[in-house]
């Protein structure tokens, strides 16, 4: 009984100690810039590691409502708009070129002055920041600063959370391929087509909002079986709406009944789900 009493308590000691040892090496740093994940749902699911990055951070982008969600932790923060998709192509769908232009100048003005000052910046982002993330373009652009990210829970996770069942068990494939999709775009030039994945017939986890889902189960169905299963999890990882709907390819549209899909949702197609 002593001996597991001991192991216990050097184990908690340990513990201690290299959350301690983490918190100096932070702490030491002369400044820089992180992409930071403060998670995917609740507020809650974000980590410890992003907590303490962001607590010592001397200036913070995030999106309005990503700053909503962290107001203890963004207490005297100096804090600026991180816009959707900057220094990539995906804003310049949505804002007029001068004005995205502009924004872009004076954030790369504030952060290559506080970067050089040794202070220390932090652009927040959903999920995790490098899948289907919006905020890359940042580690395009200050690639030079060598900035860091830091992972956390993204909606992939807290969707498999949902499901429950292991992903890379389906009685057919054991290969899990996560798209965006992009093969059902007019124009689309990739070799990785709905088409060409859907011959593998692998698991897909669909990352796309938006997507035109007749259509995408009219072209699984050419490769998959009807009575193959897909699952759409929604709001994953926010305990109050999170919901997950199961069905096959040849039901999955009468089930939905016409109702439009949440903007935040995942799709699983695959026989792992039987």
């Amino acid at each position: 009984m002593f001996a597991k009493q001991s192991g216990a308590l050097l184990r908690r000691l340990a513990l201690a100690g290299l959350l301690l040892l983490a918190g100096h090496s932070f702490a030491g740093q002369a400044g820089g810039l992180y992409l930071v994940s403060v998670g995917i749902g609740d507020p809650d699911n974000i980590t410890v590691r992003a907590q303490k990055i962001i607590q010592q951070a001397d200036i913070v982008f995030g999106m309005q409502r990503l700053r909503e969600r962290l107001p203890e932790l963004l207490v005297g923060k100096e804090m600026h708009e991180a816009g959707h998709g900057l220094f990539g192509t995906l804003s310049r769908r949505d804002a007029p070129d001068d004005k995205l232009r502009e924004q872009e100048a004076e954030t790369r003005r504030i952060i290559r002055a506080a970067v050089q000052a040794g202070k220390t910046v932090a652009v927040i982002d959903y999920g995790d920041p490098t899948l289907y993330g919006p905020q890359t373009g940042y580690l395009r652009e200050f690639s030079d600063l060598s900035p860091v990210v830091v992972p956390g829970i993204s909606s992939f996770n807290a969707a498999n959370a949902a499901l429950g069942r292991s992903i890379t068990s389906g009685g057919e494939s054991r290969s899990v391929i996560l798209t965006a999709a992009a093969g059902m775009r007019e124009n689309y030039q990739g070799r990785d087509t709905l088409a060409k994945l859907a011959e593998t017939r692998s698991t897909l986890v669909f990352f796309t909002m938006g997507m035109n889902l007749p259509e995408a189960v009219d072209q699984l169905k050419r490769h998959y079986p009807g009575d193959t299963p897909i699952a759409i999890v929604s709001h994953a990882g926010a305990a109050d709406r999170q919901a997950v709907l199961q069905a096959t390819l040849d039901t999955v549209l009468e089930r939905l009944g016409g109702d439009k899909l949440p903007f935040e949702h995942l799709i699983y197609v695959g026989d792992f789900l039987r």
